[in-house]
C-alpha cells in the first residue's frame, strides 16, 4: 500500500471503532504478536466485515473484494483511493486474483481474504474451496485466521431493511508462522482453515440466546425462502415487519429478535435451509425448471457492463435461458452470487451477471444449478 493509504488507515481506524460500537455494539480484540508478512483469512457474514476485521489490526491491510464493486461509479473511486482492494470476479476460477495476491504479499503488503467467497445465507461457515490451501502455501508467508461471531444475526444476507444491534465480536483465532505453513500439506492447511473459521450461528445462539433488535426483522426473507414450507409453492411468500405469509395457503410465520421462527415445523433459518435443499434436490430429480418473470443478463469485460438480453429467466436440467440468450449448463465453468438478486457465471469465452426480478429469488437458481450440475448442493454448509 502507498504511504498515504497507511496514514489513512491510522486516521480512520479510531473513527470506525466508534461507528461499529454505536451501530452494532461491536467488540473485538486487537491482534498482537503479528509476523511481518501475513495473509488473513476470515469467515464472512456482513457487508461490514472488512471494517469489523480491520479494526483489530493497527497497521493497514489490503482486502480481496468482489469485482462488482469496481462497477460502482463514484463509490469505487473512493474505496480504491483509500484501500486499493484486489479484485476477484466471483463465478470464475480467478487465476488473475491469485497472481495479484501473491505479488502483493511478496511485495511486503498484508492481505485479508474472506475465505468462503460469499456471505453465509444460513449462519454456518461454508467450506472453503480446496484451492485455498494451495494459495496459502504458495504465498510462503504467515497465515492469520480470524473469526467474527454474531454477525449473521446483526445483518442476515436475506435482510433488506437495516441492520440489528446485538452481541457481535471479532478476534484472531490462530497465527501460523511461514515455517509452520511450509511444513504442512495443502490438505492440512485446508483443514486448519475450515476448523478455525467454522461458526454455526444457531449453535452459539442456542447457548447464549442474545437479542438482536431492529425494525422489519423478517423483511425480504422471501429472497431466501423461495418455497413455502407449508404448501410447497414456489415464489408465493411475502414479508412485512416480523411476519412472512404465503399468498397461496395463507399460512404465516414470525421471525423474532433471537433469530427463531414460530408458525412452522422449522424453528430457525438453518432448518429452513435444510428444507430448501431437500426440496430443490427433489425438484432436480424430477427435472423441474425454475423461472423468474423478468431478468437481465449482462456481459462484464474490464469492469464494463454490456446488456446481452432481457426477459424471462429459466433454468432447467440442460440450460439457462434469459430472454433470447441461451447458455448450456455444461458450458458454465463456475456459478456464484453477490447480494440477494445477482447471479454470476463464467463460460470459456465470457463472464456474465444475471439480475433477477426482486419479486422472486436468485438463490433458487444457484441451488438448482448445483443440483443439476453436481447432483448435490455442496456450496452451503448444512
Amino acid at each position: 500500500m502507498k504511504k498515504y493509504q497507511k496514514i489513512y488507515w491510522k486516521i480512520l481506524r479510531p473513527l470506525v471503532i466508534v461507528f461499529l460500537y454505536f451501530k452494532f455494539g461491536y467488540t473485538f480484540k486487537v491482534a498482537k504478536n503479528l509476523p511481518d508478512n501475513f495473509l488473513v483469512l476470515s469467515n464472512h457474514n456482513t457487508d461490514f466485515d472488512p471494517l469489523l476485521l480491520g479494526v483489530s489490526f493497527k497497521d493497514s491491510i489490503r482486502f480481496v473484494a468482489s469485482e462488482h464493486i469496481s462497477r460502482w461509479k463514484v463509490a469505487f473511486k473512493f474505496v480504491n483511493h483509500i484501500f486499493s482492494p484486489i479484485m476477484r470476479p466471483k463465478g470464475t476460477k480467478a487465476a488473475s486474483t491469485v497472481k495479484d495476491m501473491l505479488r502483493t504479499l511478496r511485495g511486503g503488503d498484508n492481505i485479508c481474504m474472506f475465505a468462503e467467497g460469499a456471505r453465509s445465507w444460513n449462519g454456518i461457515t461454508a467450506p472453503i474451496l480446496s484451492s485455498t490451501g494451495k494459495v496459502v502455501k504458495s504465498a510462503r508467508c504467515a497465515l492469520v485466521t480470524y473469526k467474527i461471531s454474531g454477525g449473521y444475526f446483526c445483518s442476515p444476507l436475506w435482510s433488506e431493511n437495516g441492520t440489528r444491534r446485538g452481541k457481535i465480536h471479532g478476534e484472531v483465532v490462530n497465527i501460523y508462522s511461514a515455517e509452520q505453513i511450509a511444513s504442512m500439506s495443502v490438505d492440512e492447511i485446508n483443514a486448519i482453515i475450515n476448523s478455525d473459521l467454522y461458526e454455526d450461528a444457531y449453535d452459539r445462539q442456542a447457548i447464549e440466546m442474545n437479542k438482536y433488535t431492529g425494525r422489519h426483522l423478517a423483511e425480504r426473507m422471501e429472497s431466501m425462502v423461495y418455497c413455502c414450507p407449508n404448501c410447497k409453492s414456489i415464489d408465493s411468500l411475502s414479508s412485512s415487519g416480523e411476519t412472512v405469509s404465503c399468498k397461496n395457503c395463507k399460512n404465516e410465520f414470525v421471525y423474532d429478535k433471537y433469530g427463531y421462527i414460530s408458525g412452522l415445523e422449522q424453528k430457525n433459518v438453518k432448518e429452513l435451509f435444510i428444507f430448501l435443499r431437500d426440496k430443490t434436490l427433489c425438484d432436480a430429480k424430477n427435472n423441474v425448471a425454475y423461472s423468474s418473470p423478468t431478468s437481465k443478463i449482462i456481459s462484464v469485460e474490464n469492469h464494463v457492463e454490456t446488456l446481452v438480453s432481457e426477459g424471462k429467466l429459466t433454468l432447467d436440467n440442460e440450460k439457462l435461458i434469459c430472454g433470447d440468450k441461451i447458455i448450456s449448463i455444461s458450458e458454465i465453468d463456475d456459478f456464484a452470487m453477490h447480494g440477494r438478486y445477482a447471479l454470476l457465471l463464467s463460460t470459456k469465452d465470457a463472464y456474465y451477471e444475471v439480475l433477477v426480478d426482486k419479486n422472486t429469488s436468485a438463490l433458487k437458481f444457484h441451488m438448482l444449478f448445483q443440483a443439476y450440475r453436481f447432483g448435490d448442493i455442496n456450496r452451503f454448509n448444512f
